[in-house]
């Protein structure tokens, strides 16, 4: 079963895939044009033991202030002094690759952060840039700090501050409650409780009372707008409803949402801000009000070609119109997209009143409504029958009162611009340019074709010449690479030799 595209979603998908394309062209070529600096490699990131056995924290940008530093090591000593645990810190602008989780886990078995024989380290990674911090632990310490505990540090301590971009306060805090746990086991159940941040009602509760308020709204304006729908067409059209009309409203939805959603992303990205950002929960009933207000566009749109296929007379089309959009104004507040295309209309509408006007001033000319006419009415010639299957030209039929005269007049149709008069049947029905194919092409040589523009009526054809088509090229891929700085750091200490089984904790602010 072949899936149809809607017409009224064909034009949008078509605007969406070119922007994208220009969009990821130029996201390629700023990748591999422009080159990443401040990022740090595992190598690069310089080992605090370099300055002796009683440093533990790597501030290599200098975001934390000298007094923080301090006293985090002062912290860490106690911390080994009593425990034998290693706590290192690192706060850094940004590091190389994409994994928060694998840069850690790799700075911490290259530095070996624990003793040897108890694995009993514990890493914080602070990137600022990234808006990340990560947490490994050795695996002597994944019962006294499991995953979960790492996480409510985080969450507790440090992304609070860091919003308000106080990093030392965030990193000492974290640490000072690392300290008391690691040197007081026997507080840890009551640490660990006074950890327990509010449930996920209580921090997004009326996020989703929002959400809920907001798609009921969408949900009745889509029912309104199937009833006004059913009373602006024509009697008798038919209706297209069920799953897979609901599914192509909210598939248009979808298509918009992350249309938009690509573009907020690379502008961030372009202005400095991290787009993370984006994922707050704080923005979710904002996306809710966008995702609902496409929802309404589309269902506008596709009300708007109901009502305009079931209309073959011109006049009685645009009275219906015109209707709908009255009847439809508060959805349309609430989708300020419509507006664009009631625009359009007013336009269309006030350049079209021309047509509706009588062949001459005498008053005895009665304009026949094309919708109590045949669809192929004998009033038109078969060519003019033609002309309007292709939408080239759409004819205004006007009837005399006491001699009963036939008068048609031709408007542009849609695609008026699309064809061309034929020389040999006057019609306005010579389509655009193709090429049939003489010779194919192929990977050793080029092929031709003939040029020809054909007539859709009369089936007259036009030769315009051969044309030469390219050889068919084999795909092949190219790599790029960027460039960035690199520093060395030496290091005179060193930690106690400890490695990670991977446990930890991560996120983001």
């Amino acid at each position: 079963m072949v899936l149809k595209i809607p017409s009224y979603l064909n034009e949008f998908i078509n605007l969406l895939i070119s922007t994208m394309k220009y969009m990821a062209a130029v996201c390629l070529t700023v990748f591999f044009l422009i080159p990443v600096y401040g990022q740090y490699s595992v190598e690069e990131v310089p080992n605090p033991k370099g300055r002796g056995q009683d440093y533990f924290v790597s501030n290599p940008d200098e975001i934390l202030s000298v007094v923080v530093v301090d006293s985090i090591n002062a912290i860490a000593v106690t911390i080994e002094r009593e425990t034998t645990a290693e706590v290192a810190i690192v706060v850094i602008d940004d590091f190389e690759g994409q994994d928060d989780f694998q840069f850690a886990f790799e700075l911490f078995e290259h530095w070996k952060i624990g003793k040897k024989d108890k694995d009993n380290g514990l890493l914080l990674l602070v990137a600022v840039d990234r808006r990340k911090y990560r947490f490994i632990s050795g695996k002597g310490m994944e019962a006294i700090f499991p995953d979960a505990l790492l996480k409510r540090i985080g969450e507790r301590y440090m992304i609070p501050s860091f919003k308000s971009g106080n990093y030392g306060e965030g990193v000492l805090n974290s640490v000072k409650i690392i300290q008391n746990i690691a040197m007081s086991p026997e507080r840890a159940d009551e640490i660990i409780a006074d950890l327990s941040g509010p449930s996920f009602l209580d921090r997004y509760g009326i996020k989703l009372v929002y959400v809920a308020i907001i798609t009921a709204l969408v949900i009745l304006l889509m029912k309104y707008t199937d009833r006004i729908v059913a009373k602006s067409v024509k009697r008798g059209t038919w209706l297209g409803k069920g799953v897979r009309e609901f599914m192509n409203t909210i598939g248009g939805g979808f298509a918009g949402f992350f249309f938009l959603a690509f573009i907020a992303i690379f502008g961030l990205a372009f202005g400095g801000i991290n787009p993370v950002e984006l994922f707050r929960p704080v923005w979710i009933p904002w996306y809710a009000v966008v995702f609902g207000s496409l929802i309404l566009f589309f269902k506008y749109l596709r009300g708007k070609e109901v009502i305009s296929k079931s209309f073959w007379d011109e006049k009685n089309r645009l009275e219906a119109l015109e209707e709908y959009h009255r009847k439809m104004l508060l959805p349309m507040l609430l989708s300020p997209l419509t507006f664009l295309i009631l625009l359009r209309f007013q336009k269309r509408r006030k350049k079209t009143g021309e047509r509706f006007i009588p062949p001459d001033n005498s008053g005895m000319w009665v304009r026949l409504d094309r919708d109590k006419l045949k669809k192929s009415t004998d009033l038109l010639s078969d060519g003019q029958l033609k002309e309007e299957w292709a939408l080239s030209q759409s004819y205004e039929i006007w009837k005399h009162k006491d001699t009963g005269e036939i008068e048609t007049v031709s408007w542009p149709g849609s695609r008026f611009r699309k064809y061309d008069d034929c020389p040999s049947c006057g019609f306005r029905t010579l389509g655009q340019e193709t090429v049939k194919t003489i010779t194919s092409a192929t990977h050793k040589r080029a092929g031709s074709g003939k040029r020809i523009r054909k007539c859709v009526y009369c089936n007259h054809t036009v030769n315009l010449g051969i044309k030469i088509l390219p050889r068919l090229r084999k795909s092949s891929s190219s790599s790029g690479g960027g460039s960035g700085w690199s520093s060395s750091s030496s290091s005179g200490g060193s930690f106690g030799g400890g490695s990670s089984g991977g446990g930890g904790a991560g996120g983001s602010w």
